[in-house]
């Protein structure tokens, strides 16, 4: 995904509207503030967004992170470098998760640039890291988490691993 300064505040705003259409609650950022684009000192943008899911119970017992980066390439053009897409179910007790990052070292490593992480019961890691395949983008992240939370909860042991 490639996109200007503008667009990628604009698709912040959008990814957050889909969260709360999706009956999340966010946390971050807390009810009254502002979404925030946060710059780096290399020029590049991140956001995240952190809710809790409408499971029926006070505190809420299930929970989303949506996590973005995106690096300079042009004058005013970034393009996604990063992503994290966790879900995490403490009423079925199990944690999903779907990842970009540090893509030269999971090349080397594994030769892939993306993995996902399967923990059911929370905390039991059988396997680090689970073989994945690419998220196109946040709206699509937040369907596959909305799918696995609304699904049976994850056969983790069905999952590649990858080490």
């Amino acid at each position: 995904m490639r996109a200007s300064y503008e667009a990628c505040a604009e698709y912040l705003v959008r990814v957050a509207q889909l969260l709360e259409r999706n009956g999340v609650m966010l946390r971050k950022p807390a009810d009254g503030e502002d979404l925030v684009l946060e710059e780096d000192d290399d020029g590049g943008l991140s956001f995240e967004l952190l809710g809790d899911l409408p499971d029926g119970s006070p505190p809420a017992m299930a929970g989303v992170e949506v996590r973005e980066e995106f690096r300079p390439i042009g004058a005013d053009l970034y393009e996604r470098g990063r992503y994290e897409y966790e879900l995490l179910d403490k009423a079925r007790d199990y944690r999903r998760a779907f990842h970009l990052h540090v893509p030269a070292w999971f090349e080397q490593t594994f030769l892939v640039v993306v993995h996902e992480h399967c923990e059911r019961p929370i905390g039991r890691v059988d396997c680090a890291h689970f073989e994945g395949s690419p998220i196109k983008d946040a709206h699509a992240g937040i369907g596959v988490l909305m799918d696995v939370w609304t699904g049976e909860p994850p056969d983790c042991d069905a999952l590649r691993c990858l080490g």
